[in-house]
């Protein structure tokens, strides 16, 4: 084994570490705001979502935080140990989620018609649902408040459902009684599509940083798995 190749398998492990190290250390971060959403839900009476909202996002982050600050940590040990046994396991899970990840695009893009029209209707039964103080009802109010939206496309919507005056959380918060002519005019289906939208390229180019980061991982860990192996197979030979 000459010195180029040792050269180019430490930078390899150095830079598998520290990229790993980043990805612990926002796990970790993601975990424990999920955590202390999660012990604090009570406590947390200025943000504008309902309790329920904020314990399914605690869940949703704790969730995420465990995930990515297991990766972190196998990379990180793998890098530093240098244990084959470890990054191969790295680059095992590291896979998986690549591939759930494609999987979930492919289904999303190809179902993308089905899957908008099955949202709809599901909202549109929770705005059916309303005045019953359901889940739906927590729901439609956070959605509403956050995006300062009204109905499903328009304010008009909740005129099926409620012909007098549409929800509270349609109008701003400054006003004591909300009426129709006072609500937000834009729907919240429209104000998501219309943020997607405008933003596309955005989400595409953090998709594609997010895929090319966990490619790099993957042939790093390689990398560095062949490296051990043919300098464990050097070391064996010049003894």
């Amino acid at each position: 084994m000459n010195g180029l190749q040792s050269c180019c398998g430490e930078f390899i492990r150095i830079i598998l570490f520290v990229l790993n190290f980043v990805f612990w250390v926002a796990g970790g971060t993601i975990l424990g705001v999920g955590i202390y959403v999660k012990i604090s839900v009570s406590e947390l009476k200025d943000v504008h979502v309902s309790e329920q909202t904020l314990n399914t996002s605690a869940y949703i982050l704790i969730g995420l935080g465990c995930i990515v600050f297991l990766v972190g940590l196998l990379g990180c040990c793998g890098a530093l140990t240098q244990q084959r046994c470890m990054l191969m396991l790295y680059f095992a899970l590291v896979t998986i989620i690549f591939l759930g990840e494609i999987c979930i695009a492919i289904v999303v893009y190809s179902q993308k018609g089905k899957i908008n029209s099955s949202l709809q209707k599901a909202y549109e039964d929770c705005m059916q649902d309303y005045g019953n103080q359901t889940t739906c009802k927590d729901t439609i109010d956070t959605l509403q408040k956050v995006l300062e939206c009204c109905g499903m496309h328009s304010s008009s919507d909740w005129k099926k459902f409620q012909p007098q005056d549409p929800p509270k959380t349609c109008c701003s918060e400054t006003l004591t009684v909300c009426t129709y002519d006072k609500a937000f005019d834009v729907g919240c289906f429209t104000k998501i599509d219309n943020f997607v939208s405008h933003n596309a390229k955005y989400i595409a180019v953090g998709c594609l940083i997010v895929a090319a980061i966990e490619l790099l991982g993957m042939g790093f860990a390689c990398y560095l798995r062949s490296y051990i192996l043919k300098r464990e197979e050097y070391e064996a030979y010049t003894v």
